[in-house]
């Protein structure tokens, strides 16, 4: 079947509202958290973490301090992973099984720790893509919630594979007017067996006052003939080899 899933990183507290507009919709996601944000925002508390969890929204790792494992030695890097899980599985009392990689980029050796640190999938931020059965530690996307101009869509297809499928849905979205319309493009040329795979930052949305166009875009989501999914879910279906 088609699917939709959806994940945002940072565990900033706009996050919170994030969760409300989603639920609102009857949609699902995944919310990738680290434990700290060394870029100085606030990220969300325990109680606030529980209760997105308890609301049923997948929680996921996104290192102890949101640093670039790429940037790191190797022993930083692995307790940045490690001890970022460890920390927000104490907070939730719960196994968190998902990561996604601060700034997107993961080498094989960051693959190599994060499936180490007892991760079962991670996602990283390459855009354009609406295939299923990926890596699981190399989980793309489709497009991110943010007013991206060309120039930024392309440095996203360059730096991460380039690819003529991917090169012609960065050109198509990158002519939308709206990151509404930009979401509404791939998924209006959904076929069965891919998955549109929505992105984006809760403080992004907040500082730019996308709130609106956020819940119109939910809205068709919500509206469309596909199943919306958490981000393991998905990999677990693609890993038995079943539809969502």
């Amino acid at each position: 079947m088609r699917a939709i899933t959806l994940s945002f990183d940072d565990g900033h507290p706009a996050d919170i509202k994030v969760a409300e507009y989603l639920a609102r919709h009857g949609l699902t996601a995944t919310f990738y958290v680290p434990v700290r944000n060394s870029e100085g925002r606030p990220v969300v508390d325990a109680a606030q973490l529980r209760s997105l969890a308890s609301a049923g929204f997948e929680i996921g790792g996104h290192t102890l301090d949101h640093l670039r494992l790429t940037a790191l030695d190797e022993s930083e890097a692995r307790r940045q992973v490690a001890d970022g899980k460890a920390a927000l599985e104490d907070m939730l009392g719960s196994e968190v099984r998902g990561f996604a990689y601060p700034g997107g980029r993961g080498g094989s050796r960051e693959r190599a720790m994060v499936k180490a640190a007892g991760f079962s999938f991670a996602r990283t931020t390459q855009m354009f893509r609406l295939d299923r059965n990926t890596s699981s530690y190399r989980l793309p996307t489709t497009v991110q919630f943010y007013p991206h101009r060309l120039p930024a869509l392309l440095r996203n297809w360059l730096r991460q594979g380039g690819g003529a499928r991917r090169l012609g849905l960065a050109l198509a979205c990158s002519r939308q007017c709206s990151v509404q319309e930009a979401v509404g493009y791939p998924l209006s040329r959904l076929t069965e067996g891919q998955v549109l795979h929505i992105w984006g930052h809760g403080w992004e949305i907040d500082q730019l006052g996308l709130w609106p166009e956020f819940d119109k875009t939910l809205g068709m989501l919500a509206g469309a003939q596909a199943s919306c999914v958490a981000n393991g879910s998905l990999v677990l279906a693609d890993a038995a080899g079943t539809p969502v």
